[in-house]
């Protein structure tokens, strides 16, 4: 399993500050990392950094995303745009 550590330098974080930081560091790495399964995670803190360590899954899920295009005779304007932002032409 693929392990992650972030570190935050920063200037003097007062002590009372220090454990609460790394609690929403974690809690917010968690978060954001949901879809990979973070699993183990441990904060660390000190006077200037904060640091957040967890494993995660070695495989990233896929996912689908459906989007609706222009309607069949659309302006042509509209269909260039659509095909532009996903890259392909219009034959495709």
């Amino acid at each position: 399993m693929p392990e992650l550590l972030i570190e935050l330098f920063s200037e003097e974080i007062p002590a009372r500050m220090q454990q609460q930081a790394g609690e929403h560091l974690l809690r917010l790495l968690s978060d954001a990392l949901a879809p990979l399964n973070p699993q183990d995670a441990v904060a660390y803190t000190g006077p200037r950094r904060i640091a957040a360590s967890c494993t995660l899954d070695a495989h990233v899920p896929g996912r689908t995303v459906s989007e609706r295009g222009p309607r069949e005779g659309a302006p042509e304007k509209a269909l260039e745009g659509f095909t532009r932002k996903h890259g392909v032409t219009q034959d495709a």
